[in-house]
């Protein structure tokens, strides 16, 4: 009976900790969704801040990355940390037609790597 007892605490153990998981990379990709959305409106109004703003995101993503990368396959990673890096120079530049593209192309990648690993049919199997 004892093992039946520690099965459980470890599965009741895996599950808290799948849903902690799943919890923070909702949580995280929701906030860098939100500092995208404030940076393509400082960047549409024109402010010279967006430049800080963009550095500031591209290095905290970096960081969250890192720690999504524990759970989500690193070529999930990979084109959304190129995007981010890219943005705060096609600030600089002024290059404002391919700016709106790549916030477009890093706010999909963001939504996709949100969904990857959401409790679905095909995840589980």
């Amino acid at each position: 009976m004892k093992r039946l007892y520690i099965a459980l605490f470890l599965l009741i153990a895996v599950m808290a900790v799948c849903v902690c998981s799943h919890r923070y990379q909702h949580r995280q990709i929701d906030r860098m969704l939100s500092r995208l959305e404030q940076i393509e409106a400082t960047a549409r109004s024109g402010d010279n801040h967006a430049v800080q703003m963009a550095e500031a995101f591209a290095a905290d993503y970096g960081k969250i990355s890192n720690r999504i990368s524990c759970y989500v396959p690193h070529g999930e990673l990979r084109e959304s940390r190129e995007t981010a890096a890219l943005l705060p120079s096609l600030l600089r530049e002024d290059n404002r037609d391919e700016l709106w593209v790549e916030l477009a192309r890093l706010r999909s990648q963001l939504k996709y790597i949100q969904q990857l690993d959401d409790p679905s049919l095909q995840n589980i199997l």
